[in-house]
């Protein structure tokens, strides 16, 4: 119901915007042009990043909203036909309504897209009806994984595992030794995404999203192995799994009461401000027993899209593309602990070695959790099963084909167009 209300929004909001045209603030002889964000990490270096474009472009003044919970704003906002000039969001479901219903300009054939990474602009595509079209650019990405222990895993010969009987083989080396393997966090459901996300992304077909949108395929068709493993997992983890959250669960692992911690990269400065002298690193989780089908979890954390219209596009896209020049686009990962989806940027920060050259090669895939409708919660739904599996682990397969109907009747009730 969400999903349908969301859309109805947008295309009121495009209505106004094609009968009226879209006014911007100016409101002096400078030409003004809004960026609209959404998110609160990136605050600080992208205000740097507009002193120093406005300093270059005296006649171009940038207005920079990052307000709390940006999803309701925006759409909020889309209603009273107020869409920004710039539009910095991820590349999750936001992008897809965006796109599809027209809100968003075509920036395919702008010299700036031509440096993308390819299989982050794959990935972009990947979420839009128009294949031929690129309505974002992609600049900074994130990776979801196992980040592990290094001083633990020196110590007892442990090599990073490459498939997945592996990984379980270093749980059981770590339980022999009387450490706590993984160190969960499942009071927070959202950590049994970064959890869930890389099993179903390297095990599905690669057209079950897409299929599943179409009513060819369901969710119990192509999730089982993935719930398999989730219930394999929980096996390796500390007691009280279900009632620590995700705070808590980092201080434990900078106090080296686990070996490894999985999430994503967002957790390591986490862990770094915890316990500044442990070394960590962030290995891709192999769910799979083939190595090469296995691959880092990484999606589009930020892109830039203009809206469809707006005023001031010249200006709009010049920002853009100073944006995107090497030494902004170099300091932007530097700064976020991100990785770049522009070409010839790098990031060598040591605790991301081990991903670094997987992501550079693109051998990335997309969160799962990107392709849901609106207003399906797979984190809740992921977090019923652990606490059914918790209380009857001997009914493994009866708690993943409960789990699986419950995720494809939720699915049915937010796929509505």
């Amino acid at each position: 119901m969400k999903s349908l209300k969301l859309k109805g929004v947008l295309a009121i909001g495009f209505s106004l915007l094609l009968l009226s045209g879209c006014s911007s603030k100016d409101s002096s002889d400078k030409v003004t042009i809004e960026v609209f964000n959404n998110k609160s990490e990136n605050q600080q270096i992208m205000k740097t990043f507009i002193a120093e474009y406005e300093e270059k472009n005296p006649n171009v003044h940038v207005v920079f909203s990052s307000p709390p919970d940006a999803g309701t704003v925006l759409r909020t906002r889309l209603v009273k036909n107020d869409i920004p000039n710039i539009i910095s969001y991820g590349g999750d479901i936001t992008y897809t309504e965006l796109a599809n219903v027209g809100m968003l300009e075509d920036l395919s054939k702008e010299n700036f897209a031509g440096n993308i990474v390819p299989a982050y602009k794959e990935m972009t595509i990947d979420l839009q009806q128009e294949k031929d079209k690129l309505y974002g650019i992609p600049y900074a990405t994130n990776a979801s994984g196992v980040i592990y222990n290094q001083e633990l895993f020196a110590k007892y010969n442990v090599e990073i595992p490459k498939t997945w009987d592996e990984f379980i083989a270093v749980c059981e080396l770590f339980e022999k030794e009387g450490i706590t393997p993984i160190e969960a966090t499942y009071k927070d459901a959202w950590t049994l995404s970064s959890l869930f996300n890389p099993m179903a992304g390297i095990l599905a077909n690669d057209k079950l999203m897409t299929d599943r949108k179409t009513g060819k395929q369901k969710l119990a068709d192509g999730w089982v192995e993935p719930m398999e493993q989730v219930s394999e997992v929980m096996k390796h983890t500390q007691k009280d799994a279900m009632g620590t959250g995700y705070a808590d669960g980092v201080q434990a692992f900078a106090k080296g009461k686990a070996a490894m911690l999985i999430n994503g990269t967002w957790a390591i400065p986490e862990v770094q401000k915890a316990n500044k002298d442990m070394k960590v690193s962030l290995f891709a989780l192999p769910a799979s027993n083939d190595v090469a089908k296995n691959k880092v979890t990484s999606g589009v954390d930020v892109m830039f899209m203009i809206g469809k219209d707006t005023k001031n596009q010249k200006e709009s896209k010049d920002f853009i593309n100073f944006l995107l020049e090497k030494e902004q686009a170099q300091r932007y990962v530097d700064d976020q602990f991100a990785f770049s989806a522009q070409q010839g940027i790098k990031q060598t920060d040591p605790a991301l070695t081990q991903v670094s050259p997987m992501i550079e090669a693109g051998k990335v895939n997309d969160f799962i959790d990107h392709f849901l409708p609106n207003g399906y919660d797979m984190a809740a739904l992921l977090s019923e099963f652990a606490l059914e599996q918790n209380k009857a682990p001997e009914n493994t397969t009866k708690n993943i084909n409960n789990t699986l109907k419950k995720m494809d009747k939720a699915y049915d009730a937010a796929n509505i167009e």
